[in-house]
């Protein structure tokens, strides 16, 4: 916060991710860095939201009742 006159101002940081701000950090050990950098490279958003499509409709398969059977 910077004081101008009467009013108060604020800077804020850029925004970043939280795995940025991890790597950012100058406590935390350069092998957890290195495992996290690792990770992240073999991530890939387009295979994780098929993955997770792909589990929500057989999960859903399972909510729902099959026509014809009474419980």
């Amino acid at each position: 916060k910077v004081r101008e006159g009467s009013k108060i101002k604020r800077e804020y940081d850029s925004p970043k991710t939280p795995y940025e701000r991890v790597l950012a950090q100058p406590d935390v050990p350069e092998e957890v860095k290195d495992r996290l950098r690792k990770e992240h490279e073999g991530l890939n958003p387009g295979e994780l939201r098929r993955k997770i499509k792909k589990l929500q409709k057989k999960l859903y398969s399972l909510a729902t009742p099959v026509p014809g059977v009474y419980v």
